[in-house]
């Protein structure tokens, strides 16, 4: 397999070398801000001094983590939700490049939402932290006539109730074959799962490992949750990793903030 790594180095946690944010190499993501406003390579290098970042997206200057922030913001974001995510480019600057189940990635991040508004007095509203999307490629909108890539997410993993909880696309017949399995009809959610304990608002470490046939989500020292079933082996899409704070309200005054303190993607 092509290795592919976004490094994590100690660095002074104010400074930016390059595309260097504290210990996360962002040279591998494209941002986008619940204003909309995207930004990648030579735009993202310097987001510390730019005020396109301000105030959504920043440096902790105490314990060096990337900050996250999302609440409902004027703009022209297209999201349905506040998204503050950032999008993996094997390819620095592009989003053209993306990676199959056949050549498998890795993602490994220390996470910790900080803060989260609540939908009602004893309910706490939730946010996407980290998703594996999926999109149909060149090629495959070619043999389709299609002239728009189809987007759908393979894998979603959400703070949800103070607990992370796993959801994933899955056919809706698995006996579905050929051109039929580029149709979104064809797929569904699952009920998801979540992991056992709280993680509330500490900090947390997970591994998400995708291979074909295969799907394996670690999250700190619990036992993994491993799925191997038709709708993965079937899967026909190319894909990347999405990481950051996805927040899945638009209610006024609502508001969650999520540091990153290590962020990696093998291939």
């Amino acid at each position: 397999m092509t290795l592919i790594r976004i490094t994590l180095l100690i660095v002074f946690p104010l400074l930016v070398y390059g595309q260097q944010a504290g210990k996360i190499d962002l040279t591998h993501w494209k941002l986008e801000l619940p204003t909309g406003y995207t930004a990648s390579g030579w735009k993202l290098s310097n987001f510390q001094q730019d005020k396109f970042a301000q105030p959504f997206f920043y440096l902790d200057s105490i314990d060096g983590s990337l900050v996250m922030e999302a609440y409902p913001s004027a703009g022209k974001s297209k999201a349905k939700y506040t998204k503050n995510s950032l999008r993996e480019q094997m390819i620095p600057g592009k989003s053209s490049k993306n990676w199959t189940l056949q050549e498998g990635g890795i993602l490994t991040a220390e996470f910790q939402v900080t803060e989260m508004s609540k939908e009602t007095p004893k309910k706490y509203h939730r946010t996407l932290l980290f998703e594996v999307q999926g999109r149909t490629s060149k090629e495959q909108n070619e043999k389709l006539g299609r002239e728009k890539s189809i987007s759908i997410p393979l894998l979603k993993i959400y703070w949800q109730n103070e607990r992370i909880r796993v959801q994933r696309k899955v056919l809706k017949d698995e006996s579905t074959s050929g051109q039929d399995l580029f149709e979104k009809s064809a797929w569904q959610d699952d009920p998801g799962r979540y992991f056992k304990g709280n993680v509330s608002f500490e900090k947390a470490s997970i591994k998400i490992h995708v291979a074909d046939g295969r799907i394996e989500v670690h999250l700190n020292d619990l036992k993994p949750m491993i799925y191997r079933d038709a709708s993965i082996r079937k899967w026909p899409f190319e894909n990347y990793f999405n990481a950051g704070n996805y927040l899945q309200t638009k209610e006024p005054g609502s508001k969650a903030v999520v540091k990153l303190y290590q962020l990696e993607v093998t291939h």
